[in-house]
């Protein structure tokens, strides 16, 4: 007789704990699945927000130490200084974007129906914009709300130079700011600029990356298995020698992530890995060791150290000039790291865990709030919420502003952070409060965005007529391919 557990409070919790494991047994197996994916996607929200915590309050972290005749710190260390000098999470974003984008085409395009995958693609990029617009909009008002109550004042008087920076300064009017909220609003989707959270200069270029991929998608529809793979190789190469502005951060991962989905479906290449246990163990390995290092390049003063200086040196020969160094490494790193996992089962195993897959659930929201909940809440912990005392610039008796020996005129006296005891318990209470609301962000704001994208679709969208299913490629409309 099948043993039936009882419904009891506390099995229901040991059953929802986020770090317990997945149980193989049942449907939807992680290792079955592409749940490491959201795993991954996890990481990265995490390392978003480690990141910028280390470029408000120890921005040296970003340099392999903190002057050229000091020794480095524990965490400049290269593989150790990883998560706090950024420049990962968005990268990794921008895979999971072309790999996920791809999937469902791909697969319906190998299992012959063709009419079935110029129809996802036609779907998912109609509804691509508004699942990205619809819940960015709806932070951008929170933050301009917030912005009017004055919350952003304590960030703004803060001795944190970057969160001064990224606070918003308002306007004189009311009217005024209800302008900028509107413009804010075109020049997030516009240009990537974003007055009251400059963390979503991301989505566009994110958007952008998407369709990339469904016009990739359409375009090699027809093309067999190894000449995609060129088509792949040809387009990775040319976004590597292309100088533009974060093109290794985002087109050429979408293309990477659209390359690793493809070759996931080709069963060839799974019974290749599969045979050669031991010697994918020994690629893997040497991959993410390769990857680690090579994503320690630092961001800053990279001639500071012996490893750092030759990684600069060696640049020039790597990469067409005049671009980012320290992007284009982490894009290299990435994507060795990426494929070391790729190859793996035990790791993509360990990555679809239910904690990473908790994690990957709420990075969406995590990206969209945690800017945000910086200038406001976690200054407010480390600052203090009323922004007091304080000293303006100094001015001499008419109200000019006094300048210094440098010619430049004299900075306010910054409100100093509070004590290292109150920063060490406030930063992991914030960290828990910034997923706590993200816990709420996707279960409620999600699925609203969700339904709001499903009735414009049913809005605008024809209705659907089935097809027969020998329906001959000659007969497809045009408007569909």
């Amino acid at each position: 007789m099948e043993y039936i557990r009882p419904n009891h409070l506390y099995s229901r919790i040991l059953d929802n704990i986020p770090w317990k494991s997945a149980d193989p047994s049942v449907k939807g197996d992680p290792r079955k699945s592409v749940k490491w994916i959201d795993g991954l996607r996890g990481i990265a929200s995490v390392l978003v927000i480690l990141t910028h915590l280390a470029r408000g309050w120890d921005y040296n972290l970003f340099s392999p130490r903190d002057d050229f005749d000091l020794p480095p710190r524990f965490l400049q260390w290269p593989v150790f200084r990883i998560p706090w000098q950024g420049r990962l999470g968005v990268t990794i974003f921008a895979f999971l974007t072309g790999y996920v984008c791809a999937l469902k085409p791909l697969k319906q395009r190998r299992n012959g129906d063709l009419l079935g995958a110029f129809t996802s693609v036609g779907k998912s990029a109609f509804r691509r914009p508004p699942r990205l617009i619809f819940p960015a909009t709806i932070a951008l008002i929170i933050s301009w709300v917030m912005a009017q109550c004055g919350a952003f004042v304590a960030a703004n008087r803060s001795d944190c130079w970057w969160c001064r920076y990224a606070a918003v300064d308002l306007m004189p009017t009311l009217w005024e700011e209800f302008i900028r909220l509107f413009k804010t609003f075109l020049e997030v989707w516009t240009t990537g600029y974003m007055a009251y959270d400059d963390h979503q200069w991301a989505l566009l270029p994110l958007l952008n990356a998407s369709m990339l991929i469904y016009v990739l998608i359409c375009a090699v529809m027809f093309v067999k298995f190894r000449f995609r793979l060129v088509i792949y190789l040809g387009l990775y190469l040319y976004f590597h020698q292309n100088p533009a502005k974060t093109t290794e951060t985002f087109q050429m991962q979408a293309v990477y992530g659209m390359f690793l989905s493809d070759l996931s479906y080709e069963n060839g290449f799974k019974e290749f890995v599969e045979r050669h246990r031991w010697g994918r163990k020994i690629v893997a390995i040497t991959l993410l060791c390769t990857g680690l290092f090579v994503c320690s390049y630092p961001g800053e003063h990279p001639e500071w150290s012996t490893w750092s200086s030759y990684m600069e040196k060696a640049s020039h020969y790597i990469f067409p000039p005049e671009v980012n160094v320290g992007r284009r490494y982490s894009a290299l790193g990435v994507d060795l790291i990426i494929f070391a996992i790729y190859i793996s089962p035990s790791t993509k195993e360990f990555l679809s865990s239910r904690l990473f897959l908790w994690f990957g659930k709420q990075s969406f929201a995590v990206y969209l709030v945690h800017g945000t909940l910086l200038r406001t809440v976690l200054c407010w912990m480390l600052y203090g919420i009323t922004g007091q005392p304080w000293e303006g610039a100094p001015v001499d008796e008419k109200g000019n502003p006094l300048y210094g020996d440098d010619g430049k005129p004299l900075e306010p006296h910054w409100i100093p952070i509070r004590a290292p005891w109150v920063v060490a318990i406030s930063i992991p209470c914030w960290v828990v409060l910034v997923y706590f609301c993200a816990y709420l962000w996707t279960g409620y704001v999600d699925p609203f965005c969700a339904r709001m994208t499903q009735k414009l679709e049913k809005w605008v969208f024809e209705e659907d007529e089935k097809a027969p299913d020998s329906l001959p490629l000659t007969s497809i409309p045009m408007a569909t391919v």
